[in-house]
């Protein structure tokens, strides 16, 4: 059933076999080299594969230093593609170090590539992971697991369909009365707002996303892992990363990070050299994580952005470790002063980093000469100083509700609950039918 189900939705996004071929074509290479892994473990036709992995993507991909004379000379399916691809180089690696639990079957590798609720934008979810579900031996799914289910599905749609194009509307009004103010402090105010919009409506979007997928896999007794945890509330880069897209994160901390640090310490075994080493090895991982969402010098440079947050926040943690000891760090980090001017930080760098996911160079340089110098770095500190306070605000009080736990509490919860889910599935509904619009947009398809 899954597999005629994963089979019919990857079906869906092409109007002829031809253009499917592509990915077959990638699928197809990556079993082969499962099976190849799976009886050999030389390290040689371990790399060539790999490689030819690697150039296999960045061509179906259109990289942009692959020559265009080389792309086929049609449109195909790309949709899924990154998310397979990563699969696949879970399952070849894992085979290669016989990490995997048993031998990869054809079925079981088909449904764990294309497993329709996470094909378009994730998550990534480990093959070990996917193969206790199939085999039954995920938890049960009762009356409870159904009731979070739903709500899941009713919360994500909600997200999506309804908060995430107010966000985006709001958003775009934003970058129009920047360049149509006459007055400096609108500008400013407007540019903060327009910095600051487009991380929630990317949160919103793609967590809402996140939840109506994880809650449509419960029903089929599948688990999808959280790629989500209350990434505002962090109090740096690299907390940032581990509560943001939290499976692309680890995948590439499992497999590019640890084997990259572990590479350089064998090379360069000094010991005050290893938390240099480690800050090379965060820049280098999490540049990966931006040059992976597009092909354009844009991506890449939101590439270089993420790698410089996480090697600079991990530099001045070891900084101010070696000055404060690891106790005096700690207890400056437990200040809430110091914890809300780190979420601002947080916030405002990452807001600041997402020019380069949403726009383009041209219309970079088009804001920056309608701001100028001054109100471009008014509105980053009106940013941060908003950030500090608001998200401060908001987990204070978050705090203070599910402190509250007394079982006049828990059943008055539960009646707030059901209708709070009634209230968001009416609402979602009634949009939806008033609006009569075409599917949401989700921002990393």
């Amino acid at each position: 059933v899954l597999l005629t189900a994963n089979t019919a939705f990857l079906w869906s996004f092409a109007r002829d076999p031809r253009q499917l071929a592509p990915i077959v074509a990638l699928l197809a290479l990556g079993f082969a080299g499962v099976k190849w892994m799976e009886l050999s473990k030389r390290r040689a036709f371990f790399s060539i594969l790999i490689g030819a992995l690697l150039l296999a993507f960045f061509w179906l991909k259109h990289y942009t230093f692959v020559p265009p004379s080389l792309f086929l000379p049609y449109a195909y399916t790309t949709i899924g593609m990154s998310y397979v691809f990563f699969r696949i180089l879970h399952l070849i690696i894992d085979a290669y170090q016989d990490s995997l639990p048993e031998r990869v079957d054809l079925a079981s590798y088909v449904n764990y590539t294309l497993n329709f609720t996470s094909l378009v934008s994730g998550p990534i979810q480990l093959y070990s992971d996917y193969r206790r579900a199939e085999s039954g031996a995920g938890p049960p799914l009762d009356a409870s697991a159904m009731g979070s289910a739903l709500r899941r599905v009713i919360d994500g749609f909600f997200k999506v369909s309804v908060v995430s194009p107010v966000l985006l509307f709001a958003h775009g009004y934003c970058v129009v009365a920047v360049a149509s103010s006459t007055s400096g402090g609108q500008r400013t105010v407007y540019a903060a707002l327009l910095l600051a919009l487009f991380p929630m409506y990317l949160y919103i979007n793609f967590s809402g996303y996140m939840d109506f997928v994880i809650g449509v896999a419960r029903f089929i007794r599948l688990e999808l892992p959280e790629n989500f945890d209350r990434p505002f509330s962090s109090r740096g880069f690299i907390e940032l990363w581990s509560r943001w897209h939290i499976t692309l994160s680890n995948w590439l901390k499992t497999y590019v990070y640890s084997p990259l640090l572990l590479a350089l310490m064998h090379r360069y075994p000094a010991p005050k050299l290893q938390p240099l080493l480690g800050v090379f090895a965060y820049f280098v991982t999490f540049f990966l994580v931006g040059a992976w969402h597009g092909q354009t010098s844009m991506f890449l440079f939101f590439g270089v952005l993420q790698g410089l947050g996480v090697s600079v926040n991990k530099l001045y943690q070891i900084v101010m470790t070696r000055r404060l000891g690891r106790v005096g760090y700690r207890n400056l980090c437990a200040e809430p002063a110091y914890a809300s001017a780190s979420r601002g930080l947080t916030f405002s760098y990452f807001a600041v980093t997402l020019l380069w996911f949403w726009s383009t160079w041209a219309q970079l340089a088009h804001l920056a000469k309608t701001l100028g110098p001054t109100a471009a770095v008014a509105a980053v500190v009106l940013v941060i100083v908003g950030a500090a306070f608001a998200l401060s605000a908001i987990y204070a009080v978050e705090s203070r509700l599910s402190s509250r736990t007394s079982e006049s509490a828990g059943v008055a919860r539960g009646c707030l609950t059901t209708a709070w889910y009634t209230a968001l599935a009416v609402i979602t509904i009634s949009v939806t039918a008033v609006l009569n619009a075409p599917a949401p947009h989700i921002v990393y398809k």
